[in-house]
């Protein structure tokens, strides 16, 4: 039987491609399958990099999946959880391309969600996860798993090693799935986020 995937759209929302950034787009192209990726949104100076990982277009989400398309927007303040058959089913799901705030800032919402009344909005749990986090479950509930039965918690420490015989220890306030135990993240994810631990706070567009 061949396989029911819909077109998952990132609406690319960030100004700057920071190695973090890129760790995630790089993820969500591995899970989903670059033929199946569309970024929205995307300024020409950015076009070059994230065709590394899926189709890209300036045109905005709503324009793509506009009204009369069977499209959901992921959004964590969305009533109704997102079920596997009509996840399946829908023509287009919705990314924000965004990097989190803690708390969040409900910016899917107001950048996404509200902007697209048409579209089926749901939660694939409460919190915030990542980009990464969150088209790996969504992948995991088009082939058929509910959410519920879904390994997912809140908080995750990262130890780094740095120069000096110094461990830098950082604190993601996002949720995470696991698998058999570990945390489900992009290859290198450590690395890039002891480097924004360090530089990017200064200046967020390094890199």
């Amino acid at each position: 039987m061949k396989e029911i995937r819909p077109t998952v759209i990132v609406e690319h929302l960030e100004p700057c491609l920071t190695p973090w950034l890129l760790k995630e787009y790089e993820f969500v192209s591995s899970v989903v399958g670059p033929d199946r990726l569309l970024f929205t949104n995307v300024p020409p100076a950015h076009t070059e990099a994230l065709s590394r990982y899926g189709r890209v277009t300036e045109k905005r989400v709503w324009e793509v999946a506009h009204q009369g398309t069977d499209v959901i927007v992921l959004d964590p303040v969305a009533e109704e959880v997102l079920r596997p058959e009509e996840a399946a089913a829908a023509e287009y799901v919705v990314i924000g391309g965004i990097m989190g705030n803690h708390p969040p800032k409900k910016r899917t919402w107001a950048e996404i969600t509200s902007r697209m009344p048409w579209a089926k909005a749901r939660n694939i749990g409460k919190g915030q996860l990542t980009i990464a986090g969150a088209a790996y479950v969504l992948m995991r509930i088009v082939r058929g798993a509910r959410l519920e039965e879904l390994d997912l918690r809140e908080g995750l420490t990262i130890e780094v090693s740095m120069p000096g015989g110094l461990t830098l220890e950082v604190e993601l306030p996002y949720v995470f799935p696991y698998e058999g135990g570990e945390p489900v993240l992009p290859e290198g994810y450590a690395d890039v986020v002891a480097r924004k631990t360090i530089y990017y706070e200064r200046d967020p567009c390094i890199g």
